[in-house]
């Protein structure tokens, strides 16, 4: 029997969505038992990101992940992703080798369920009123460095609308420099095609994904900073646009564009 490619999409899009809460469902009662029996810290950090990554296998079936030489998978770092749909934080499981935890609005962390895993895997909460945020973020980021917990970042704060990189917060770079902390770079290709803001509906498509090195942003002054932010900007933009990073990148270190591919099915070994 034919089915028009309409009704596919729907009965697929249903498919990825019940098979996904369930699966979310079932990790964050295992991870709170977990959290009971042998207690919190970057193990349980890096269980929560190996068990989530598993719904990116049915969001984005052709899936694939490149590494940058330079990047460092053992270095506690301040990662920065763009920002596309619900399934990025499930893509940052799956490409960032170590224990991170993410930076979100503190009034997620009582939502129930997401709420939870937030707290137990050591979520940084913004607070909502400006007195005492900027302080409260930057030893809040020096604690997860110092316990060797990295920290996932969207610098656009916002899903994009139309599928391009937005302008970047300045916030988050401060609060890594405060930290001591390098940024990373994660740039993802494709995602905007399969699933997007307005819409609960999941296309066919490859979705790529670029991880770059390490940045360092320790004893950096404003103006030095400013540049490390516009240039990671450029560089997730022409990823998110091509599938391949940018020309900032190339001209900065040609041999290390060279051995991007040959150096991917390593870091994930």
């Amino acid at each position: 029997m034919f089915f028009p490619a309409r009704v596919i999409r729907y009965l697929v899009s249903i498919l990825v969505w019940t098979l996904g809460f369930a699966w979310m469902t079932a990790v964050i009662l295992f991870l709170v038992v977990f959290a009971l029996v042998r207690g919190g810290g970057p193990q349980l950090n890096r269980k929560a990101a190996q068990l989530m990554s598993h719904v990116t296998r049915l969001a984005y079936p052709r899936f694939r992940v490149v590494y940058d030489p330079g990047f460092d998978p053992t270095r506690p770092s301040v990662f920065c992703q763009n920002h596309v749909n619900f399934m990025d934080a499930h893509v940052a499981c799956r490409v960032i080798p170590g224990p991170f935890c993410g930076l979100m609005l503190a009034s997620h962390f009582k939502i129930p369920a997401y709420g939870w895993i937030m707290r137990i895997t050591s979520g940084i909460p913004v607070p909502s009123e400006a007195g005492g945020r900027t302080a409260a973020l930057m030893a809040a980021a020096r604690d997860r460095m110092a316990r060797g917990i990295s920290i996932l970042v969207f610098p656009e704060a916002h899903r994009t609308r139309d599928g391009h990189v937005q302008r970047f917060k300045q916030g988050v770079f401060f609060m890594a420099r405060d930290a001591g902390a390098p940024v990373v770079p994660i740039a993802v290709y494709g995602a905007y095609q399969v699933n997007h803001k307005g819409t609960w509906l999941f296309s066919r498509g490859p979705v790529s994904v670029w991880v770059g090195p390490q940045v360092e942003t320790a004893g950096l002054d404003d103006e030095a900073l400013a540049v490390v932010i516009e240039e990671m900007r450029t560089d997730i933009h022409e990823f998110v646009e091509t599938g391949f990073p940018g020309s900032v990148l190339r001209a900065r270190e040609p041999a290390r564009f060279q051995g991007l591919v040959a150096n991917s099915s390593q870091i994930m070994a």
